[in-house]
């Protein structure tokens, strides 16, 4: 995980920043660059892996950009990028732009080893696109939203859920500019064997940030099916059910007087002591220290959650 700031970039003003946020996983990462004020900067990428990137910039603001695809495709664009504008890089293309005022950027980058078990996902992601029209695809959009919301809060659920995301964006991206189609094929949930031992491997794994390769490894499955016969089989997908754990887990420590708040957080796999209180109150109702007090010697319920 990476959080940092830098000067704006070529041209731009010495008290300027970008802010980025960053977070890898076995198959892939997410960046997202904050461009903090008014400026002029220059954007470069050229990588071995499928890029994904897309545009929000602030009224007033401007990205000039270049597009050069390898040669096998043989095309090349040079526009003017427009906010929540979309672009696909395959393997090999070079993206250059020009950008002025202030905005952001959000970039998926993808192993292409990874989308080889769907064909019509495969095909995308060789083909360089500029696109406008996925906003329309709500799926894609509230996908968006969501890993643009988790970057910005320091990536409290972790790569598992930045995993899932980014691999269901790629597949929802993929069906829909292709034929506004179904993107998921009938899945079955996970047997009860191979459940018993994915959900064995979570609850022993519960302070490390396991990853949705490692988990779909375990029962020989792709990422992308697993996580869906993981939520056929269990109702929620696999890292909301870690960090249900996570806080069952917190539950027990609690009764440990010797342990601190942010010991017990980092023990069950939080990062910061107000993930834990955010997450433990989401679910139990109220915060840890309040759970703590009122399972002191004498009491004999765990406190109610309170009434929405």
């Amino acid at each position: 995980m990476n959080h940092s700031q830098a000067p704006a970039g070529n041209g731009g003003p010495a008290n300027v920043v970008d802010v980025e946020e960053q977070l890898s996983w076995t198959s892939g990462s997410v960046l997202m660059k904050t461009q903090c004020a008014d400026s002029s900067c220059q954007r470069h990428f050229l990588r071995k892996d499928l890029a994904i990137g897309i545009l929000f910039q602030n009224p007033g603001s401007e990205v000039n950009w270049r597009l050069d695809s390898k040669p096998a495709l043989a095309k090349a664009w040079t526009s003017t990028m427009g906010s929540h504008d979309l672009v696909v890089l395959p393997p090999g293309c070079e993206f250059r732009a020009n950008c002025r005022g202030s905005g952001q950027g959000l970039w998926l980058f993808i192993d292409p080893q990874s989308v080889l078990d769907d064909h019509r996902v495969k095909s995308f992601a060789e083909r360089a696109t500029v696109d406008c029209s996925w906003t329309k695809d709500r799926l894609a959009w509230t996908v968006v939203s969501e890993i643009r919301k988790e970057c910005a809060n320091g990536f409290p659920r972790g790569p598992m859920f930045l995993e899932n995301t980014a691999t269901m964006f790629l597949t929802e991206l993929a069906y829909f500019l292709e034929d506004g189609g179904s993107r998921f094929e009938p899945i079955r949930a996970l047997d009860d064997t191979k459940l018993r031992m994915v959900v064995e491997y979570i609850e022993t794994n519960l302070h490390r940030n396991i990853t949705l390769t490692e988990l779909s490894g375990l029962v020989e499955l792709t990422p992308r099916y697993f996580c869906g016969a993981f939520k056929q089989a269990m109702g929620r997908p696999p890292h909301q059910f870690q960090i249900e754990q996570r806080i069952e887990r917190a539950k027990t420590l609690l009764h440990e007087p010797r342990l601190s708040l942010i010991d017990i957080a980092l023990t069950v796999g939080f990062n910061s002591q107000s993930h834990l209180n955010d997450y433990f109150r989401r679910v139990v109702g109220v915060t840890p220290a309040r759970y703590r007090a009122e399972m002191r010697p004498g009491k004999t319920t765990p406190p109610n959650k309170p009434s929405s």
